[in-house]
């Protein structure tokens, strides 16, 4: 193999090695990001859920009448 090859081939693996870099960086925030919304969405089963049994303030809170009645 030649000089040229060889230098070719460095290239190739370094610009591998950054786009793996990269794509674990976005991973890494995907991953973050749909831990977050799992947990949003449990929390909003959570409120729908004591919405529905009527124990909630909140359920309350809905079923009163605005001021401007």
């Amino acid at each position: 193999m030649n000089d040229s090859a060889v230098d070719d081939l460095q290239v190739k693996v370094a610009f591998l090695e950054d786009s793996l870099a990269k794509l674990s960086d976005e991973f890494y925030l995907q991953q973050r990001e749909f831990n977050q919304l799992k947990s949003n969405y449990a929390a909003l089963i959570e409120k729908m859920r004591g919405m529905q049994s009527g124990d909630s303030e909140q359920a309350q809170i809905l079923d009163d009448r605005p001021p401007h009645y």
